[in-house]
């Protein structure tokens, strides 16, 4: 009896949040997953979300159009049966693409820019202040895990099928079917 009870509860959860994902899904660029009670939504006409994907609680997405004096055409797109864990914070000014079947952990951290480009020359700026950098698009083949406290930075691409470790800084182009860890992240392991 108990189990059937836990199994009703969850279904009912489950069609909440599918209404709750098409009622906001009028405003994104595209929205065929499930969103389960995100923190923040920002620029969510330049997000595209694919069937069977489905966003964990507490999630930051972020597309910046503007920032300051700066303007931007912005871009996430998540691909097909994918797993964006609790507490994930993706931003982007330029494009971050996740392909298809990918996983994560919670706390993972992936953006496309960062605030200033770490120069003496804006060091008496404060950060908040600082112009948005952007050293390239962030992309994301298919069936990549990526581990809890994950940061993906600027400008990377990760292969198909590679593994990022607990806590990485993923700061360069992970090749595919690559185990990375470590900060910054360093190939641990080709898998054959």
């Amino acid at each position: 009896m108990i189990n059937k009870i836990v199994y009703l509860k969850g279904r009912f959860f489950y069609y909440v949040w599918r209404i709750y994902s098409l009622a906001i899904g009028l405003f994104f660029k595209q929205l065929k997953g499930i969103i389960i009670s995100p923190h923040q939504l920002k620029g969510v006409d330049c997000i595209s979300i694919d069937k069977g994907t489905l966003i964990g609680k507490n999630v930051i997405l972020t597309a910046w159009k503007a920032f300051g004096s700066q303007n931007f055409s912005p871009s996430i797109s998540i691909g097909k049966n994918t797993y964006i864990g609790e507490n994930a914070h993706i931003t982007a000014c330029e494009s971050i693409t996740i392909g298809n079947g990918v996983l994560t952990g919670r706390y993972v951290y992936i953006s496309d820019n960062s605030h200033g480009d770490c120069s003496l020359g804006q060091s008496s700026i404060p950060p908040l202040k600082r112009p948005l950098q952007v050293k390239g698009p962030v992309v994301i083949e298919d069936n990549v895990w990526i581990g809890e406290r994950v940061c993906i930075l600027s400008g990377v691409r990760i292969g198909e099928g590679a593994v990022i470790a607990a806590n990485a800084v993923v700061t360069k182009d992970v090749q595919s079917n690559t185990v990375v860890g470590g900060v910054p992240a360093k190939v641990i392991k080709q898998m054959e």
